[in-house]
């Protein structure tokens, strides 16, 4: 049986969720407030950066939801997304910042600069992203 973290939720992937993902993230920061500051900045630019990628991306051409689960350990932050979007073709190793001039392009490569954890896979049916910020000691 799998179990929902503590703080999760469920939504359409378009753009207006991504005000779901920051009241989530708010929820869980009233609810944790030892963690650093810079670690709550890096891990929840991570994390919507991700959502933004879904709603960009794995939604088209109908419609989809996605599911978050936020979880707080001593010693690091995750996050889980799950959707039933495309399949995504990623080479983490190629993603890196674009042209200074560039509209696009900069997700992956950003959260990779501020988290310690982004992996990806697709199981069948679903995308599976986990985000993981190891917590930096009071």
């Amino acid at each position: 049986m799998v179990t929902e973290p503590p703080h999760s939720i469920c939504g359409p992937a378009v753009p207006a969720s991504l005000d779901l993902v920051h009241s989530l993230l708010a929820e869980v920061w009233a609810s944790h407030d030892d963690v650093q500051p810079e670690d709550r900045m890096r891990f929840e630019l991570g994390v919507t950066e991700i959502a933004g990628n879904i709603v960009e991306h794995a939604a088209a051409p109908a419609p989809i939801d996605f599911h978050l689960g936020v979880e707080v350990f001593d010693d690091r932050l995750e996050a889980r997304f799950r959707d039933p979007g495309r399949r995504v073709e990623i080479d983490f190793d190629r993603a890196t910042m674009p042209d200074a001039m560039a509209e696009s392009g900069r997700g992956l490569a950003l959260v990779l600069a501020v988290v310690d954890e982004l992996t990806y896979r697709h199981d069948g049916s679903d995308n599976h992203w986990l985000v993981v910020r190891r917590r930096t000691p009071a």
